[in-house]
């Protein structure tokens, strides 16, 4: 990546030709530097391949006439090599805690693949890299699993730390969603944060009266939430949701029966206001229709 800085351990390979013609491969120092025969140490340890270009081109013009002039007789490439090793401890509720071995490439979530992932209470929500003591980040995987948001931008460095916290909240949701199973939330997110993660609600769903069962202590309490309020209410640790199914029964439907010629059910309402508009609707009598007498019942 462009932005990678070269560090002890990673192998520079540095191509020159036109008047002159070779390749130099080294290894940066422990002490960050690389030595050059009738040049001495060049130190490249903290800045990018870009910048060692740069910088290589203007310390070898003393030894190669025209590398830093394009208009000279000789050009020079410095690319990467192998690439050095880092240790980062893995720490917390993951499956297998301790010290691994990386690529200096790899990212918190290759370290977290070789730690055999995060156990049954670790956190999604917030895992800590420390370095040097410090706390540089904290990672949102949720970010990473439903929008795709990558932490690769982090790269790990020697001796990082990467601690996994136990979960902060824990919620259920069932019912009426795509995705119902248990969802990690943090403190300032709403009921409307979790049918997200879920998903979103079925088509079968009832979205006008949510359930949501609570332990406040010896008991359980139960409260109904409305469009309006799933976006303000806060949810806490073992919270239960249920989305229900809405009713299979019609607010606006009307059924014609017997000597029409398309029996069947119609909207009520629009073209439709009377028995008359109905049986119009319906493709109107049919020859051997009994008009003396019509039968209307009504369900309520």
């Amino acid at each position: 990546p462009t932005n990678y800085k070269l560090g002890p351990g990673d192998e520079v390979v540095i191509d020159i030709w036109g008047a002159s013609q070779t390749t130099i491969r080294k290894t940066i120092t422990p002490e960050g530097s690389i030595n050059i025969e009738n040049l001495g140490p060049i130190f490249l340890t903290g800045i990018t391949v870009e910048q060692a270009n740069d910088f290589v081109k203007r310390k070898l013009s003393a030894l190669y006439a025209g590398v830093e002039d394009e208009d000279g007789t000789s050009y020079i490439s410095l690319t990467l090599g192998q690439i050095r090793t880092i240790q980062v401890n893995v720490m917390g509720e993951v499956v297998t805690p301790g010290t691994y071995t990386l690529s200096s490439l790899s990212s918190v979530f290759h370290a977290l693949y070789l730690a055999g992932g995060i156990n049954d209470i670790g956190s999604l929500r917030s895992v800590n890299l420390y370095r040097g003591g410090k706390r540089i980040t904290s990672i949102d995987i949720y970010d990473y699993l439903l929008h795709g948001k990558s932490s690769d931008e982090i790269r790990l460095s020697d001796g990082d730390a990467i601690i996994v916290p136990a979960y902060q909240s824990l919620v259920s949701i069932t019912g009426e969603v795509k995705r119902p199973m248990w969802y990690e939330m943090t403190k300032d997110e709403h009921v409307s944060d979790l049918i997200n993660y879920a998903g979103g609600f079925t088509g079968k769903a009832n979205t006008e009266n949510i359930s949501l069962s609570r332990k406040t202590g010896k008991y359980r309490q139960m409260y109904t939430l409305s469009p309006e309020t799933m976006s303000s209410f806060t949810l806490t640790d073992g919270d239960s949701i249920s989305i229900r199914k809405g009713l299979e029964r019609y607010e606006n439907r009307v059924e014609v029966q017997g000597s029409v010629f398309f029996p069947g059910y119609y909207e009520i309402g629009g073209d439709i206001k009377t028995v008359k508009d109905l049986i119009k609707k319906a493709g109107g009598l049919k020859e051997d229709a009994f008009l003396d007498r019509a039968v209307l019942t009504r369900e309520k």
